[in-house]
């Protein structure tokens, strides 16, 4: 039968480079690894401010806000509304006029 490395070779060698490596070249490689988060992270601090809700809200002057999408869906809910109830009415008037009941009291 074949050995696991034989079926995993890709994942074998990674195991075998992190294994011969010392604790002092994965130390170094951590420590590498924070201080480029770290300049990273300071460095888009400045085009990560647009994106945090709460220094956007007091720096935003715009009129499309939260409140004004509301408004404007509601009123396009409303006009969606009146304009159903408007053609049912003049469906259900229709089929009346197409079928009128028979009066019988006569």
């Amino acid at each position: 039968m074949s050995s696991p490395k034989s079926n995993n070779s890709k994942g074998s060698i990674r195991d075998e480079d992190l294994s011969s490596e010392s604790v002092e070249v994965l130390r170094e490689r951590l420590n590498t690894m924070k201080r480029l988060i770290a300049e990273r992270q300071n460095s888009t601090s400045g085009s990560s401010e647009l994106w945090n809700p709460h220094t956007r809200a007091s720096s935003c002057s715009g009129i499309i806000d939260g409140n004004f999408l509301s408004v404007a869906f509601g009123g396009a809910l409303i006009v969606i509304l009146s304009v159903s109830v408007y053609a049912f009415y003049n469906l259900y008037h229709a089929v009346l006029k197409k079928f009128p009941s028979q009066h019988t009291e006569l």
